[in-house]
């Protein structure tokens, strides 16, 4: 038997990266875990690993959006404090999409340094479709998406995604332990259908809510599958209490 620390956020978001990553490198040095897996939507969570588990020899493997993601700020969570508060600066400061996938610049930087990058494929070029009741705010390619996603509805869950596609499994029920859970599931089964991870290899995932603002939130300790069901919880680090 094992007793092993758990951080409980009191909410999502990036005010929570560096605690959760210090922690994520005294779990990879205490195990001997050799791959990382990262969602991130344009990098920053990935180089803050790079700073702060410098020290430490593992392969990392970071997953994004498709290239080129941008989301209409209207997506942001107002209901905590931090993602409130990033939405207010964006719009003060007259931002109306924010970035949600790792530049070209960045990508080719992480690939010098041994990172594994892996894009989520563009499904039927949409966007996600939180916010879009606002019609004025939107762009040509949201309204766009709008209409295509109408047409779909029927036949597609509202809750499906793109990584949901690419995990070949609707992921939506592990938002009962925290979003970024989802995710990392997600990214895991990515990381082994891209072939970066092996099937049954022992990974530590991290993931966040990007809706939250991004960084890191949620990390877990998985047998890698190539499919959601086979990625079997070890350990979890991290996740926040409000959802």
């Amino acid at each position: 038997m094992e007793t092993k620390e758990i951080l409980y956020f009191d909410e999502p978001g990036p005010a929570n990266t560096d605690r959760l990553l210090e922690l994520a490198k005294r779990r990879i040095e205490a195990s001997g875990i050799q791959k990382v897996v990262i969602a991130s939507q344009a990098g920053v969570t990935v180089k803050r690993f790079l700073e702060i588990a410098k020290d430490v020899k593992v392969d990392i493997v970071a997953v994004t959006n498709p290239k080129g993601g941008k989301l209409n700020i209207t997506v942001m969570y107002d209901k905590y404090k931090e993602s409130k508060r990033i939405k207010e600066e964006y719009e003060r400061k007259g931002i109306s999409h924010f970035q949600c996938s790792i530049s070209d610049e960045d990508c080719a930087a992480f690939e010098r340094a041994g990172i594994k990058v892996a894009f989520i494929r563009d499904y039927l070029n949409i966007g996600d479709p939180r916010g879009m009741h606002d019609e004025t705010k939107l762009s040509a390619s949201d309204l766009e998406w709008k209409a295509v996603r109408a047409k779909l509805r029927p036949f597609i869950s509202a809750d499906l995604r793109p990584l949901d596609i690419d995990a070949g499994a609707d992921l939506s029920l592990l938002n009962i332990i925290s979003m970024g859970f989802r995710v990392l599931v997600g990214v895991t089964v990515v990381a082994v259908n891209k072939g970066f991870v092996s099937e049954g290899e022992t990974v530590l995932a991290i993931a966040g809510t990007g809706f939250a603002g991004g960084g890191a939130d949620t990390a877990a300790v998985l047998r890698a599958g190539s499919r959601a069901r086979g990625c079997l919880v070890r350990e979890i680090l991290a996740f926040p209490k409000q959802k």
